[in-house]
């Protein structure tokens, strides 16, 4: 093979490795949107009684209530959901079974915000109390993406010694067989 094409093949090879390095328990590689954490997903309070459990979740404009019965699990549908937040009291609308929702009126706001919530259905009700903390948006970063100075290095060091061995090969005197006329 011709030395010339191996160096390229290897400063290739090379160059394309260097990303996959890492050590230790560091991953190099990019976060997932998809498998966000349930923090990064927004503010959340839970409540449970013997007769229902609740989640609820600030998500954009509205306060979704994830409302099940305690014993079975099973959704919660077609009860009427009072919310009371502190500044707003509202009757939540269902948008799904077990899923209500209400305008978030002021929630958005960073701080600890009380909430009531009564569930009537038609065998029970009942109230829950919990308290949603709300925290400041963190500030943006005005660094672009995070880079590796070792990897910047290892690869301008991989391109300075090919093109050395690039000048080596061409500065020397090629040889012929005897015999050949040149």
């Amino acid at each position: 093979m011709n030395p010339v094409r191996t160096l390229f093949l290897g400063t290739a090879l090379a160059a394309a490795a260097l990303p996959a390095l890492a050590h230790g328990d560091e991953d190099h590689s990019e976060p997932h949107p998809v498998a966000a954490p349930m923090a990064a997903q927004g503010p959340r309070a839970e409540a449970q009684t013997d007769a229902f459990e609740l989640v609820a979740t600030l998500e954009q404009d509205r306060l979704v209530l994830y409302i099940d019965r305690f014993d079975t699990n099973e959704p919660v549908v077609g009860a009427q959901v009072e919310v009371d937040t502190g500044t707003v009291q509202a009757l939540a609308t269902q948008s799904s079974p077990g899923v209500y929702w209400i305008a978030e009126g002021g929630l958005g706001q960073p701080g600890k915000h009380p909430l009531a919530i009564t569930i009537e259905t038609e065998d029970t009700a009942d109230l829950l109390t919990a308290s949603l903390e709300v925290t400041a948006p963190p500030a943006a970063s005005t660094s672009g993406p995070k880079s590796e100075p070792w990897m910047a290095w290892g690869l301008g060091g991989t391109l300075l010694l090919s093109g050395a061995g690039l000048l080596a090969l061409r500065r020397r005197p090629r040889t012929t067989a005897p015999g050949t006329a040149t």
